[in-house]
């Protein structure tokens, strides 16, 4: 401290003889709270990581508590020679900051002395006891027995051999650490109470003679936890013990420190969980060092450095009626030894927090006080915090009024040097409001950090791969991929390059491998609910797959598309082929609907071009987890009856989102006390954030071959309809809800429209209720493997079809729906519904549960977003990111269709949708 400060605070008191002072601090240091990580699964698993700020003393005039740390004076008393001589003075006040001194850097061998114990030096073992109970909590009949002192350790990454007690049933957890058997100090005992106690828990300890191997104690206690829980108990440990350190003052006199010793005090007492507080403080006993620290005269200088910066753990009370403190001073300038003794009676070591004993050569106590709390880092997206500033000093003599003096401060930036200091540098141009200087107070005054809005880079790995892939070459047909294979017509095209593209006036899926497909658009079931003949736009009977047969067509167009020129230069080459181009510099993730008209204006036919980095018919792979920055391939899933499929990697036309990067920003503040030169260094930290925006896809009316518009969640949450474009006056529009059923012809020319139902029953889009829109053969309505044969109204692409209703079956132990059974039922990696709302939907295993918990993860895994639905009522999107829904190729009744819905806690295998609702596909090879 500045020489003239104190001189004139000594004018202030008079000029008196300044015998050397002896001062407590209490500092808060003990309540670190140490926080166990995440980990779910059937055993019982402790983990522990960093935890939260020392807690703070609750200002007299706040409600709330703060996290400046504070300091209050308790009191000065005399400490008198035994000669006779000089005495020396007592300051006792409380601080609620960790001590005065931090630990030197510390060899191997010294590590294992009395220690404060935080995440990075955590206790290699804890004791936990566990009690299981129905109902509430109670204390006269709830026992402690299902875990009674089970010994925890580091080294089995905090695993135990216990198993949750299942629904139905509630547990809590009482642990302690070190485990009894562990103390440093031989002498310390710790006893839990027994098993057959009902109640919470206590704790007897008594605290060993063997000073340099105290235990710093930690205590924790989980609250009530459901007995299926399968996570991790989230501990939060406390220091139990009171610390005790010892340092010198201000201007003390040379010397050497030759023991300091604390008699008769508690050796020993009952923690009790229930109450968080000791009592039943007995067993009196002395703790000291001896051949301290030779002393320089600076002030802070702890008087334990040859013993390694150790502290005693003491127990929490308050002080008996005998206890003193005893020091052993020689002082340089006389070589005389005296022994200075201080009653200390009365005053309170509290839990969890450290007394620090300082010894000064001035009578005049002056403490000042400069914090600035650290501010919250900032998010993202957010513009502003606030934090505090106290600044002030304290002076205290016996026998006179304790004053406060505030003292202003300022504020620079700085960086460091590379030298271990720091050097002055500009504000920062992302920096708004920010005060430079303030008077200071008692009182913390409320200050306020700004800055500019952080600007995002936005990348799509996927779009990039499509730009960068080389245009093809001339034109090319995708009827024949090119000319390399023989003829195969479909109701969906893959893009995945820029450039010319031909496909042939074919009905969809009415040619395969080159011959004509009759299977495809000719059923040979029978039944009531059986489409015998397919029929095209005017509802008459498609007799053969060609669509230019029938003369007469006009032209082509496109219809609509969700990306600005994604495709372009649509239109009719010599009354068979509709050509159109992808353009290079706008391609990217798209779905686009091109058509071809008659001569009266109606369109006859449209296809679903989808733009996309996806490769269909690549040999299946196997991954571990998914990625949403690789681009996914085919994966063979087997369902519940061990039959396999070859499943899409992708929904039909998904586009994956974009990735938002926020690079991290942050500066440090140098704040600075007038007067005193105290410097406080604050780091102002803005997290940089990596957000991966939703994907999406189209959705499909069942027995329909026409994509609607897809639907999507911007960063905000608010959910719409993807933007749509269109060059002619086939925009995507829901004006076809309410209009009534329609046939099926009118849908095929109106692609862009959604139908429901009306009003009349049963509820489905089309006039009369087929069975077998999707799958040529089929007359069933449960759920089945039979083979589904593709008809022309399928929407997938060339080999692919849509799956038949018990693909997914293996999705779910026993092939049923199932609701909250994670780490049970659900064939998932997935731990917690907060899996599936992080990852915008579920991840499966591929094969079957070989038992309930039990996986086969051999398989990898696959991904099903969670892309909404269109509503049937309405045709709106809903539920983007909070459900998935999937058509299977068979109805279940007149009005309704087997489903696959997946929400963040429910999977339902077969699930009953509205056939006119608007869900996604995910096809399977054929």
């Amino acid at each position: 401290m500045n020489m003239d400060i104190k001189k004139n605070l000594y004018r202030r008191f008079g000029n008196r003889s300044l015998p050397v002072l002896f001062s407590v601090l209490l500092f808060a240091s003990c309540q670190e709270d140490l926080q166990t990580s995440v980990h779910t699964g059937p055993g019982i698993r402790f983990s522990v990581s960093d935890g939260a700020d020392w807690r703070a003393t609750r200002a007299e005039d706040s409600s709330t508590e703060e996290t400046a740390p504070r300091d209050s004076l308790l009191g000065v008393l005399p400490l008198q020679a035994a000669d006779g001589g000089e005495g020396l003075y007592l300051h006792a006040s409380v601080s609620d900051r960790i001590g005065t001194t931090a630990p030197k850097e510390r060899s191997d061998s010294l590590q294992t002395r009395g220690l404060l114990v935080g995440s990075d030096n955590f206790h290699d073992s804890f004791g936990v006891m566990a009690s299981v109970y129905t109902g509430s909590w109670n204390e006269d009949s709830c026992l402690p027995d299902y875990m009674y002192n089970v010994k925890v350790t580091q080294a089995s990454q905090w695993t135990t051999s216990y198993y949750w007690p299942g629904s139905g049933q509630n547990i809590r957890f009482f642990a302690y650490a070190p485990y009894y058997q562990d103390l440093r100090d031989d002498e310390s005992i710790l006893r839990v109470s027994d098993k057959t106690v009902s109640g919470t828990p206590s704790i007897e300890y008594t605290v060993g003679d063997q000073t340099l191997f105290h235990d710093d104690l930690l205590v924790a206690a989980s609250g009530e936890m459901p007995g299926n829980s399968s996570s991790t108990v989230p501990l939060t440990f406390k220091h139990a013990l009171t610390a005790i350190n010892f340092v010198t003052g201000d201007d003390i006199t040379p010397g050497r420190i030759t023991f300091c010793e604390l008699k008769g005090v508690y050796a020993s007492g009952t923690y009790h969980y229930a109450s968080d507080s000791w009592d039943n403080q007995n067993t009196k006993r002395d703790y000291g060092f001896w051949g301290g620290e030779i002393l320089d005269g600076s002030a802070d200088q702890p008087l334990t450095n040859s013993f390694d910066n150790w502290w005693f753990f003491l127990i929490p009370q308050t002080l008996p009626e005998d206890a003193t403190l005893e020091v052993g001073f020689i002082d340089d300038l006389t070589g005389t030894e005296r022994t200075l003794t201080a009653s200390i009676a009365g005053q309170v070591w509290p839990m969890g927090k450290t007394v620090t004993y300082r010894i000064s050569t001035s009578s005049i106590s002056v403490i000042p006080t400069f914090e600035v709390t650290q501010p919250e880092p900032l998010l993202y997206n957010e513009r502003n915090t606030d934090f505090s500033i106290t600044s002030y000093i304290t002076v205290s003599r016996e026998g006179e009024e304790t004053k406060t003096i505030p003292l202003a401060w300022t504020a620079e930036f700085v960086e460091e040097d590379g030298s271990g200091g720091y050097r002055t540098i500009q504000r920062p141009d992302w920096i708004m409001a920010f005060q430079e200087s303030g008077m200071g107070g008692t009182q913390s005054t409320k200050l306020y950090f700004a800055v500019k809005e952080q600007q995002g880079v936005t990348s799509n790995s996927h779009d990039e791969a499509l730009k960068k892939t080389p245009p093809v070459s001339g034109v090319y047909d995708l009827c024949t991929k090119g000319g390399t294979t023989p003829i195969n017509s479909a109701n969906c095209y893959i893009i995945n390059a820029p450039g010319k593209y031909s496909l042939h006036l074919w009905y969809g899926n009415s040619m395969k491998d080159g011959k004509m497909n009759e299977s495809a658009y000719t059923s040979k079931a029978s039944g009531q609910k059986v489409l015998k003949n397919f029929v095209d736009h005017n509802d008459q009977e498609i007799r053969h797959p060609a669509i230019y047969y029938m003369k007469g067509i006009k032209d082509a167009l496109l219809i609509w598309q969700d990306e600005p020129g994604l495709v372009t230069n649509v239109k009719l080459q010599d009354d068979d082929v509709l050509l159109f181009e992808v353009p290079q510099a706008t391609i990217k993730q798209g779905n686009a609907i091109v058509a071809v008209r008659d001569l009266a204006g109606d369109i006859v036919w449209s296809w679903h071009i989808w733009v996309t980095d996806y490769v269909p018919g690549l040999e299946p792979t196997v991954e571990e987890h998914y990625d949403v920055t690789k681009t996914q391939r085919d994966k063979t899933v087997t369902n519940a009856n061990g039959v396999s499929y070859t499943v899409m990697g992708l929904n039909l036309g998904w586009c994956y989102g974009d990735i938002i990067k926020y690079e991290p920003r942050s500066v440090k503040v140098r704040y600075r006390q007038s007067e005193t030169g105290i410097t406080k260094i604050i780091t102002y930290t803005q997290y940089g954030e990596e957000i991966t925006l939703d994907g999406d896809n189209p959705f499909f009316q069942h027995g329909r071959k026409d994509p609607m518009l897809a639907g999507v969640r911007d960063i905000s949450g608010t959910i719409s309809d993807k933007p749509c474009y269109s060059e002619s006056n086939h925009r995507f529009n829901q004006e076809g809800v309410g209009s009534g059923k329609v046939p099926i012809g009118t849908t095929i020319q109106h692609p862009h429209i959604f139908y429901n139902y009306g009003t009349s029953q049963p509820q489905h889009w089309c006039t009369l209720s087929y069975s077998n829109l999707w799958s040529m053969e089929n007359v069933r309505t449960d759920l089945n493997d039979e083979p589904v044969v593709k008809t022309i109204y399928d929407p997938s692409p060339v080999g692919y079809c849509l799956p038949s209703s018990n693909v997914f079956s293996g999705f779910v132990y026993g092939g049923s729906s199932a609701t909250d059974a994670f780490g049970s039922k659900f064939n998932s990696p997935y731990l917690s519904d907060t899996d599936f709302t992080n990852n915008f939907g579920w991840e499966f295993y591929c094969k079957p549960m070989t038992g309930e918990g039990l996986y086969d993860t051999s398989g990898g895994v696959i991904f099903f977003p969670a892309s909404g639905a269109r509503n049937s009522s309405d045709a709106s999107v809903s539920d983007v990111g909070i459900m998935g829904r999937y058509w299977g190729c068979h109805s279940s009744s007149d009005a309704q269709g087997r489903s696959l819905r997946l929400q963040r806690a429910n999977i339902g295998l077969a699930f009953g949708t509205y056939l006119f609702s608007g869900l996604s596909v995910r096809p399977v090879r054929e």
